[in-house]
């Protein structure tokens, strides 16, 4: 079974313009990937206003996926529950909800900014493909890529926010992407979809460096010397060969 993936590295806070709606549309995807807290723009100040809008995004997150015809991994939306907030991302098939992810290890700069963690995996079946979910700093935490493993994950989309980092080198960015790409697509013997934002997240600059990783290496990546620009990346994966290799792993740990 062969599923096409689109995963647009996009500017923070910029909706998709019609030119780039029409170019995902003709890739005739089955999925399309959004980055984390991408709906977010400059003049949203703190976590507690973009919970405000939560609403107008979600609408719009479904329109998005009904005029691409797609199942939409829509980024994160804010979601509040009570007093707290949380960091979740939608999965919208053709304008209906089908599921909702809330991240489970916000970083530092998240939690002290009010956004909590949440308790549980999601694991969606779509057209027969196992769909899984993380976000973001989800990756450093091995046992996430385990638990999808258990799972049976065929794809895992990872909308992600990362900060500037002018001073680290193309050798420290391959080792960053082997690690927790590379390695963790190995662990839940799945493929990987991590989708950037590039612009900034509440006035602090961002790089993009979007990529599309199989247990067995890195099958599309941003270019290093480009990873401040917008990109809209598609790729052909092919299920059948990612079970394969997963039926012949050994068991995965309890």
């Amino acid at each position: 079974m062969l599923i096409k993936v689109v995963s647009v590295q996009a500017r923070m806070g910029r909706r998709l313009s019609l030119p780039d709606m029409i170019h995902v549309f003709k890739q005739r995807p089955d999925f399309v990937c959004l980055p984390e807290y991408w709906l977010l723009d400059d003049t949203i100040a703190d976590f507690h206003r973009a919970a405000l809008r939560q609403r107008e995004f979600l609408e719009y997150l479904s329109r998005l996926s009904e005029e691409l015809s797609t199942c939409l991994v829509g980024g994160t939306v804010v979601t509040p529950e009570g007093d707290d907030l949380y960091n979740s991302c939608p999965v919208i098939r053709q304008g209906i909800l089908i599921g909702s992810y809330r991240k489970r290890h916000p970083v530092s700069g998240e939690m002290t900014k009010g956004i909590r963690a949440g308790a549980a995996n999601l694991l969606l079946r779509v057209d027969g493909v196992r769909v899984g979910v993380m976000v973001c700093g989800d990756v450093f935490h091995a046992d996430m890529f385990r638990e999808m493993r258990r799972a049976s994950a065929d794809v895992i989309f990872v909308p992600t926010t990362s900060p500037h980092r002018p001073d680290e080198s193309i050798g420290a960015k391959q080792e960053r992407d082997r690690r927790y790409f590379v390695d963790g697509a190995r662990m839940a013997g799945a493929y990987v979809i991590k989708t950037c934002g590039v612009g900034a997240l509440l006035g602090k600059p961002l790089q993009g460096r979007s990529l599309v990783a199989a247990p067995w290496g890195i099958l599309d990546r941003i270019d290093f010397g480009r990873e401040a620009g917008e990109r809209i990346m598609t790729a052909t994966l092919d299920v059948d060969e990612v079970r394969d290799f997963r039926q012949k792993l050994p068991a995965p740990a309890r």
